[in-house]
């Protein structure tokens, strides 16, 4: 069967890491669109033609580190697919350092009609996947337990830097508004070893967001919400002693 991973390898720059030289989670997040958009185009299933039609758009995804990488690290990434579903697609990500497996990324993407706003199977625009692998190379993102109280943070409004080509907040942003409501000292303190992200729902530019936390030792769910009180998304992120 065809070799259906994509890779990258790159050295972490001192504009990708934090005050303790640690590599920010949404550069990582970049990296998996980055390497996941020439993935896609390797396996003829997104190309430049459909940039203002179509776009994949990750619904969940869910990241695990063993320990934190670092300033002038060098990583491996690489990613591949397995079997999906009519508009359900699954997508897995391996991060490597010294030869070494350190963390792994399970994810589910759908295409976006841009202009619809809404979802769209490929089959029905003409796009075939490959055969892929039909058992799953790493367990799909689980269900977030909303089992500890929330309390409300703050209110955002999505603004210009906070937008992407599908014309809604970019994924990575989610991440950045959630890690900045969390204690900047429990940051120094610890590092993140696990990240759940669910995505409900798209959030279009100038809307509003209210941010809600709630948490229980190391561990911290954010969730956003519109005015309605409909969720956005909800993320639960651990943290581990370093």
């Amino acid at each position: 069967m065809e070799d259906l991973k994509s890779y990258e390898t790159r050295v972490i720059e001192i504009n990708e890491v934090d005050d303790m030289g640690e590599y920010f989670f949404h550069h990582l997040l970049n990296r998996f669109a980055q390497i996941a958009t020439e993935s896609a185009m390797k396996l003829g299933v997104w190309n430049y033609d459909m940039m203002s039609k179509y776009g994949w758009v990750v619904a969940k995804q869910y990241l695990h580190l063993d320990e934190p990488i670092h300033y002038q690290d060098c990583i491996e990434l690489s990613t591949t697919i397995s079997k999906g579903t009519y508009v359900s697609f699954p997508r897995y990500y391996y991060i490597k350092k010294d030869n070494r497996l350190i963390g792994t990324c399970s994810s589910v993407w759908t295409l976006l009609d841009i202009q619809k706003r809404r979802m769209v199977s490929p089959q029905k625009i003409g796009i075939t996947f490959p055969e892929a692998p039909l058992e799953h190379l790493l367990e799909l993102p689980p269900a977030i337990q909303k089992d500890i109280e929330f309390q409300y943070m703050t209110e955002r409004k999505v603004l210009y830097s906070d937008v992407d080509i599908n014309q809604h907040m970019n994924n990575t942003r989610y991440v950045e508004w959630a890690l900045d409501l969390i204690d900047f000292d429990k940051h120094h303190q610890c590092f993140i070893s696990d990240l759940n992200i669910q995505y409900r729902k798209e959030i279009r530019p100038l809307e509003k967001v209210k941010l809600f936390m709630a948490e229980n030792g190391h561990r911290y769910i954010v969730e956003g919400r519109n005015q309605e009180d409909e969720v956005y998304f909800t993320i639960e992120i651990y943290f581990h002693d370093r």
